[in-house]
């Protein structure tokens, strides 16, 4: 952290000091593995800060697990390490961010399940954790590996996102690349059978943006006609969560019907849920979001939590509904296994679906019908929505720094307070034997130079005369 430094007698700057901190990660939600990585493992429903530096680029958040990107390229990673996800070399799970081995020129990074995901400026892909489904793109199905490699055979790519067991990356020239489990065609080449290195994802050109939620895909792709864009989707379907109107799951793309032209952002999220699907195995609570330029919101798929941004239903949506009105001014969208997180204009953030944990952020557990904001997080540049926990970047309120009071009378310390954002507390009279502050400010608390919350009551203590002749 930063801090302005005056001379105490500086009365026209004094009352704008402050402590400045930069881009800084939040966390807030289910913290039992340590996931909000403030060092405890005591799960709240409000947010907190994350020692992980003053240059947070971007966050993303696993099941149980988060990373932080720096503006020096560097990666980092706490929470739930039992697959290597943090990518220290260890399987220790970590309640405080390590660095993460050997990453360095990083540009986006991504994490879903128990495994993590980067990009680097030249183009390539590395990843690192669990492997069972071939996810690491290693071009084995090993158990787990605990330190980042190479992704084999994939070079310019422009992004990446993580799935339950499978990744997705979009390439300069617009095709996507898939690999890692494929049991309900969420790679996206035509078949069912996994692939521990990447596939082209079959018949889609011109892809603008990607998004892997729990057993499923869903990209944009530009028209080439104005802002005309469309959305497809692939993958598992058992709770509607591609969009066709069916629940029938598929393994090549095909496009949504019923979305506006003009899409600002997509986000497939999901988890597992408590139930047997398809021949007897756990199913997967698949849903999508997507945002319209206008700020509308529109959704599908799973909605047993209403993270679908209107009442929970225990019926599938299988089309897409409008949840959010246009006006809504929201500009970015991140599903989580059972929530949605949502980033306005102003940097404040809503949040809607499951909040069990607290992952709303809004002071409590109980559940929520729509849109709340997570309160007091403001000036927020990015979101990240995990398991049962929720991340962010934003720029904290700057705190105020307690000016110097002494030798101001009482109306003019009020004064040089209000102007730093705090209050005028308890006034105190004591004899001033010495006779230098009669009539004004003797000392102070807290004192001067300390950093407190805005708003912060300051005491004072003024000088009287003694009963003797002052000298």
């Amino acid at each position: 952290m930063t801090v302005l430094r005056r001379s105490r007698r500086l009365a026209q700057a004094r009352g704008a000091a402050l402590l400045i901190r930069s881009h800084v990660a939040a966390g807030w939600g289910y913290n039992a593995e340590g996931q909000l990585g403030d060092g405890t493992i005591t799960s709240r429903s409000g947010y907190g800060d994350i020692s992980v530096g003053n240059d947070v680029v971007q966050v993303a958040a696993g099941s149980g697990h988060g990373l932080a990107l720096r503006s020096d390229g560097t990666v980092w990673a706490w929470g739930f390490n039992g697959a290597g996800e943090l990518g220290d070399g260890t399987t220790t799970s970590r309640s405080t961010p390590v660095r993460v081995t050997g990453l360095s020129g990083v540009t986006q990074v991504a994490a879903c399940g128990y495994f993590s995901v980067a990009l680097r400026s030249d183009g390539t892909v590395w990843a690192w954790g669990d492997n069972r489904g071939g996810q690491l793109g290693r071009g084995t199905t090993s158990n787990h590996e605990v330190t980042p490699a190479r992704v084999r055979g994939l070079a310019r790519v422009t992004k990446i996102s993580a799935g339950g067991s499978f990744v997705l990356a979009l390439r300069s020239d617009g095709t996507v690349r898939a690999w890692g489990d494929n049991r309900r065609g969420q790679l996206g080449n035509g078949t069912t059978a996994s692939s521990p290195v990447p596939v082209k994802v079959a018949g889609l050109s011109g892809v603008t943006g990607i998004s892997a939620g729990f057993d499923a895909s869903i990209a944009t792709r530009a028209s080439g006609i104005s802002a005309i864009t469309s959305v497809w989707t692939w993958g598992g379907n058992d709770v509607g969560q591609l969009g066709d109107g069916t629940l029938t799951s598929r393994s090549t793309p095909e496009r949504v019907a019923g979305l506006p032209v003009s899409i600002a952002g997509i986000s497939a999220g999901g988890g597992l849920v408590g139930r047997l699907g398809a021949g007897g195995t756990l199913a997967g609570g698949g849903f999508a979001a997507v945002l319209g330029t206008d700020g509308t919101v529109w959704a599908w798929g799973d909605d047993s939590a209403g993270q679908l941004g209107n009442a929970p239903s225990s019926t599938p949506v299988t089309r897409p509904v409008n949840t959010i009105g246009a006006g809504s001014r929201i500009t970015q969208l991140s599903a989580g296994d059972f929530h949605v997180l949502a980033l306005k204009p102003d940097g404040s953030v809503l949040a809607w679906g499951a909040n069990g944990s607290g992952q709303l952020g809004n002071g409590g557990t109980a559940p929520v019908t729509g849109p709340v904001q997570v309160t007091g997080l403001a000036n927020a540049t990015q979101v990240a929505a995990g398991g049962e926990f929720s991340l962010a970047v934003h720029v904290p309120v700057p705190m105020p720094i307690v000016p110097d009071l002494t030798g101001d009378i009482t109306a003019r310390a009020g004064q040089v307070l209000q102007g730093a954002g705090l209050m005028l507390g308890t006034v105190r009279s004591v004899v001033d034997h010495s006779c230098n502050n009669i009539g004004t400010v003797m000392s102070q608390n807290p004192l001067a130079g300390t950093a407190v919350s805005p708003g912060s009551a300051v005491s004072i203590t003024i000088g009287t005369r003694p009963p003797h002749p002052c000298p």
